[in-house]
């Protein structure tokens, strides 16, 4: 019971994740279920579903499908989807009950390359995991299929991570390639958010990565490995910290080092400011407070998953609502940085100052409206509401 959670939607799951990377792509993807995940994928975990034509499916699987293992009607649902939409790629997606009754997506993915020759993916998510596992899976998948090393591109680079349950629709998104293009710098892919396959078959030959989110973190380490491409993981938030951004992506470019943004570590008693949510993001948070601001004591409260390579000293896993209420009621902080989901979880007595930073994983569309710029400059007209506080 400790991971009930009494005031707080469920975070977007992994199966979301997975789909949300697929998105853009000319796919059939099919979620394995009955049809409460896929309608939880596209009603809730996807603020670019309505109005879209992306193809996603469900199969529909029904408790004798469970009971008899019929495999071969998911796959024949599938083979006929692609007769009509002539996809480059097929995917199959899992949820609970695929764990439960050991469906093997992967095994169901090669039975569909083999009988279609449409290259096809297995994902064998099961809804208990965060978003996050999915996006990493996804795209490192999709990686491995499709991309390969070739000759750099100079002055290129990847955006890694870039996900609607991080970013909503994009505005902040949309703002860093602005600042990057400004630059006389190319972005080659955006992996995950408006790319296509051309894209992704070409994120090989960037001379760099730029890793915005946890996920992208991961996806980074894996291209570093496999392609040698290093990265900067972090994101230009506020007016200085926009040029020491463009500073560290010449630097990484020059020396082949990578580079992790995650701000300072102090051995300080006193707590100021708790910020919480996606940890890349967080870490981006952190560094503008203290470069803009002289904000010292800054901790990042964790609720996807904690990376040790992303953390300082005085960063905290809150793994269930109950740690989020505690870490938040402690006393310890002036200012907390959250979604405003989270503000009813403030007692009466806790007077600290509430900064909304809307994350659509926890929030869905019930803060979609507030998500704010943070890029550059706009970060200072964000914080100028609570500094002042």
């Amino acid at each position: 019971m400790a991971t009930l959670s009494v005031y707080l939607s469920p975070f977007a799951p992994d199966y979301s994740g997975v789909s949300s990377v697929m998105f853009d792509l000319n796919t059939v993807t099919a979620m394995h279920d009955a049809s409460g995940c896929t309608g939880n994928y596209t009603g809730y975990d996807e603020p670019r579903w309505y109005g879209s034509k992306s193809p996603i499916y469900c199969s529909g699987l029904r408790e004798i499908d469970a009971i008899l293992g019929d495999d071969e009607k998911l796959i024949g649902k599938m083979l006929n989807a692609a007769k009509d939409i002539k996809p480059d790629l097929m995917a199959v997606v899992g949820s609970p009950v695929p764990m439960v009754i050991g469906s093997d997506m992967v095994g169901i993915a090669e039975e569909l390359q083999a009988r279609s020759g449409i290259p096809a993916l297995g994902f064998d998510t099961t809804g208990t995991a965060y978003y996050d596992k999915g996006v990493t899976l996804a795209t490192i998948a999709l990686l491995k299929k499709f991309t390969s090393k070739g000759i750099t591109i100079p002055s290129s680079l990847n955006i890694l991570g870039a996900n609607p349950l991080d970013f909503g629709k994009g505005g902040n998104l949309e703002s860093l390639k602005g600042i990057i293009e400004d630059r006389g710098y190319e972005v080659i892919a955006c992996l995950s958010m408006g790319y296509d396959m051309e894209a992704l078959r070409m994120a090989g030959r960037a001379q760099i990565n730029l890793a915005v989110s946890r996920a992208g973190y991961l996806i980074a380490e894996y291209m570093y490995q496999e392609y040698g491409i290093p990265y900067l993981c972090g994101l230009p938030f506020g007016k200085v910290r926009e040029e020491e951004y463009m500073d560290e992506i010449r630097n990484v470019m020059e020396t082949g080092r990578n580079k992790i943004w995650k701000g300072d570590t102090y051995e300080e008693s006193e707590k100021k400011i708790l910020i919480i949510g996606e940890q890349v993001q967080s870490n981006s948070i952190r560094e503008a407070l203290e470069t803009e601001y002289g904000e010292r004591s800054v901790v990042v409260g964790c609720i996807f998953g904690k990376e040790e390579n992303l953390s300082s000293k005085q960063d905290v896993l809150l793994e269930c609502e109950k740690d989020i209420i505690e870490e938040m009621n402690s006393g310890n902080y002036k200012i907390i940085i959250a979604d405003p989901f989270m503000k009813q979880l403030m007692k009466e007595d806790n007077f600290a100052t509430f900064a909304e930073n809307a994350l659509y994983a926890v929030s869905s569309k019930i803060c979609a409206e507030e998500t704010p710029l943070l890029m550059g400059e706009h970060f200072n007209k964000w914080w100028k509401k609570y500094k002042s506080n």
